[in-house]
């Protein structure tokens, strides 16, 4: 009788699994337990000797073994021990007393290593020869990974290694490649140790495109493990957007001949811009301001002129210019208060925060170079834009039509930062493009 017992087949683990050698199979055969019996006499015994490892479909190559020692025992007959040179695996046992209860232990060597370890019971048959095949167990354990490798990779893997490393030693095994698929196979490997376990994939010139490791891995003796690896570029990449920087300007301001002059006529300076309601963060009242802007050809001397405002019934409160404040033709002044960012700071004047009038007088009240109205309320359309937090300016595309509440624009206070619109934000100083903000 002849029976032949093949485990599971060796599982391929998706994309970067490590398995250990696991169980084997048994062989038993005729003269095997319990099957024939005897008393007394001696009978002679065929041992064939199945490493399990060679039953698999994946097996390596037969084990190259040098020596092989058996030992037979049983209660009724003192142990005997036998011993073979060389790599045979079937071995004539001769002399052993008859009967059944026979315990063989049989070892397979090589340089001194145990690699194969069988133990089986059989029972020998008076003056007859007994067949059998004991099956040896590995005492050695295998790592196997599989993987699939994609198509179309930006470097594709010609070659690779896995190596572990161990108290018992070191141990490596080059990758191998079939069609889309990559493998390695570290074989006879000592078990119940833990192990460094690092993973290269190469490219054809050599260079290590992929890498994977883990410290301290267990590998055990005779089960079934799993190891996780996954394997990552062995270089940083990145992306990159590329922004244009502004080039830098020569900036070539014009202007006409020009004299120095009282304003004369309505309109040639006008209030162009302001910061009524700053908030906590623009220093609150202590932050406001508003800009003046010659629109005239010459130098306007603002001696004897003011700015007033009122809240509702009359002029309630105004900011005298100094005799010595002069404007240039197409540019702006800004007057404030200490917290902002200004030409001239004032200190008994203050804008009103919610609606008001600004007029900008001159020759004694006589000329009435501007006036303004602003409001809060969403309802009073007819009023230029004022909120909280908030500059009401001018756009310098509607310069002549500044009398229309769509020719102002809400913006937010400080300058635009890198990558912002320079439009969103206010000009103090000069009479900008601009687009509301509301």
């Amino acid at each position: 009788m002849k029976k032949t017992c093949f485990s599971r087949p060796w599982p391929l683990w998706v994309p970067l699994l490590a398995v250990p050698f696991i169980q084997g199979c048994l062989l038993s055969g005729k003269g095997g337990s319990g099957s024939l019996s005897g008393q007394g006499g001696i009978g002679g015994m065929r041992l064939m000797l199945t490493p399990a490892a060679l039953l698999r479909s994946d097996a390596v190559p037969a084990p190259m073994l040098d020596s092989v020692h058996i030992r037979v025992t049983a209660e009724d007959m003192a142990p005997m021990d036998f011993s073979f040179s060389g790599d045979s695996l079937d071995v004539d046992l001769e002399g052993l007393p008859a009967g059944a209860g026979r315990m063989i232990d049989a070892y397979l060597f090589r340089a001194g290593r145990l690699l194969y370890k069988g133990r089986g019971t059989f029972a020998f048959q008076r003056e007859a020869r007994t067949d059998a095949a004991l099956r040896c167990d590995p005492q050695f354990s295998r790592v196997t990974a599989r993987f699939h490798l994609p198509a179309g990779m930006p470097a594709p893997v010609a070659g690779g290694l896995l190596k572990l490393s161990g108290s018992p030693g070191q141990y490596s095994a080059p990758l191998r490649v079939s069609d889309e698929f990559g493998s390695f196979q570290v074989d006879e490997l000592p078990g119940d140790v833990r192990y460094d376990v690092d993973m290269e994939l190469l490219d054809s010139a050599g260079k290590v495109r992929y890498q994977a490791d883990r410290s301290g891995v267990y590998l055990p003796l005779g089960e079934e493990a799993k190891w996780d690896m996954a394997l990552l570029p062995s270089q940083a990449a990145a992306g990159l957007s590329l922004s244009l920087g502004a080039p830098k300007e020569a900036t070539l301001e014009t202007g006409f001949p020009s004299r120095t002059r009282k304003p004369a006529r309505p309109g040639e300076a006008i209030v162009s811009e302001f910061f009524v309601a700053p908030g906590e963060k623009d220093s609150s009242s202590q932050g406001e301001w508003f800009e003046v802007f010659n629109r005239s050809a010459d130098t306007l001397s603002l001696g004897g002129c003011r700015v007033a405002r009122d809240r509702s019934t009359g002029v309630t409160r105004s900011y005298a210019f100094d005799s010595a404040r002069f404007l240039p033709p197409g540019k702006a002044l800004v007057f404030g208060r200490a917290g902002a960012l200004a030409d001239v700071h004032y200190a008994d004047f203050s804008l009103v925060n919610t609606s008001s009038s600004l007029l900008l007088l001159c020759g004694g009240d006589s000329l009435l170079l501007d006036s303004l109205r602003y409001s809060s309320a969403a309802a009073d359309s007819a009023a230029l834009p004022m909120r909280d937090g908030l500059v009401t300016g001018l756009d310098a595309g509607n310069m002549s039509r500044r009398g229309s509440a769509g020719s102002w624009c809400l913006t937010k206070p400080g300058e635009a930062k890198a990558g912002e619109a320079r439009w969103a934000y206010a000009s103090p100083g000069r009479v900008d493009a601009c687009k509301d903000e509301r």
